[in-house]
């Protein structure tokens, strides 16, 4: 896999229930309904660190300036969130050994079914099946 790009293709856009991909620019795993990836930032302080999401597609950038203002260390990785994965739910965590892992979790639907409704006076009843 080249880096930069994420183990869901464009046309997959399912989650399975347990997966786990590992690549030389992390590890990718999706549990039960929590999609994440895990990075190496080691070499970077976490002020350095900028996670970004657009478009389904979470950015992690990461670069580091010498004492002269000159950058000296760049990271860019980048993975599309599979469709059903919910874009605002995105939480990150950076542990003291430097592996910084993102999180998202799927969208929760609840299907209801409407059975038929009733007016009564000025009230509308709804019976519901969930």
């Amino acid at each position: 896999m080249e880096k930069g790009q994420g183990i869901f293709s464009e046309d997959s856009g399912s989650l399975p229930q347990q997966t786990c991909h590992s690549y030389p620019t992390g590890k990718i795993q999706v549990i039960g309904d929590i999609f994440q990836f895990t990075v190496d930032v080691s070499e970077f302080c976490p002020e350095d660190v900028i996670i970004t999401t657009s478009n389904n597609l979470i950015e992690v950038h990461a670069e580091k300036l010498g004492e002269d203002g000159t950058v000296t260390n760049t990271f860019s990785h980048q993975c599309k969130l599979p469709s059903g994965v919910d874009p605002i739910s995105v939480t990150m965590t950076m542990e003291s050994s430097g592996a910084l892992t993102v999180r998202a979790h799927r969208h929760i639907y609840t299907q209801i079914s409407v059975l038929g409704t009733e007016i009564r006076g000025t009230e509308i009843w709804l019976f519901l099946f969930i």
